[in-house]
């Protein structure tokens, strides 16, 4: 059982502080950051790791939407509406996660960050559109895509918007900045319902949350 205190605690302030400042230079979520550097760096169980992570995302995207929903960038019912099967994925991945060894969730990890450099390498791809946020329908692929989405999210800690924003832009032909903007608000929603699984196997540690989530949000200020 991991207790933190002291210098730990401050280790996971930081990588809260840390994971938020590059998520924003190198434009990924924190998760992708905070969950590798927990268990190769600071030593923290896969699982632990993960589920602290879940907690970290939710704060990062209720900091980060409730500045973009005053500027009215997400799109609100869009985002509702793709929830309906990314929760359901995301159900499904941190249930699954309970069954998976601490070597697989490094390896199925490691392939998530291979997957998000080689994105960087090629850059991304973005479909130009309209800005009418009346034109954007939900489509079954977009739902299927969404439920991806869930699934990485809720399995490995991260927001899953390596997914969300391609599915918005290229399959829903959102602009760019209304993709980032809703699948940030989306990101919560996922990371919220991803812990719930984590929490009643006694994998969600206060010790772990509590000092991560100040550093998102020392970060946000």
């Amino acid at each position: 059982m991991i207790e933190p205190i002291g210098l730990s605690a401050l280790w996971y302030t930081l990588t809260g502080i840390c994971s938020g400042l590059l998520g924003a230079i190198l434009g990924l979520g924190g998760g992708i950051i905070v969950v590798p550097v927990m268990m190769i760096l600071l030593g923290v169980p896969a699982h632990f790791a993960v589920a602290a992570s879940l907690v970290g995302v939710v704060a990062t995207s209720t900091s980060s939407s409730a500045g973009y929903m005053k500027r009215g960038l997400p799109l609100v019912r869009v985002g509702l509406t793709l929830e309906l099967t990314t929760i359901l994925g995301a159900i499904a991945g941190s249930i699954a996660a309970g069954f998976l060894s601490e070597n697989v969730i490094h390896v199925l990890f490691s392939l998530l960050l291979l997957y998000t450099a080689w994105n960087m390498w090629r850059g991304r791809k973005i479909r130009e559109a309209e800005d009418n946020p009346d034109l954007v329908k939900v489509t079954p692929l977009a739902l299927g895509g969404s439920a991806v989405a869930g699934c990485i999210s809720g399995s490995l800690g991260v927001g899953g918007g390596v997914v969300k924003v391609p599915v918005l832009n290229m399959i829903l032909g959102a602009p760019m900045h209304r993709s980032t903007s809703t699948s940030t608000f989306m990101m919560g929603l996922t990371a919220a319902v991803g812990c719930i699984a984590f929490y009643m196997r006694g994998e969600l540690l206060l010790s772990l949350a509590a000092p991560l989530v100040l550093g998102v949000l020392i970060r946000a200020r």
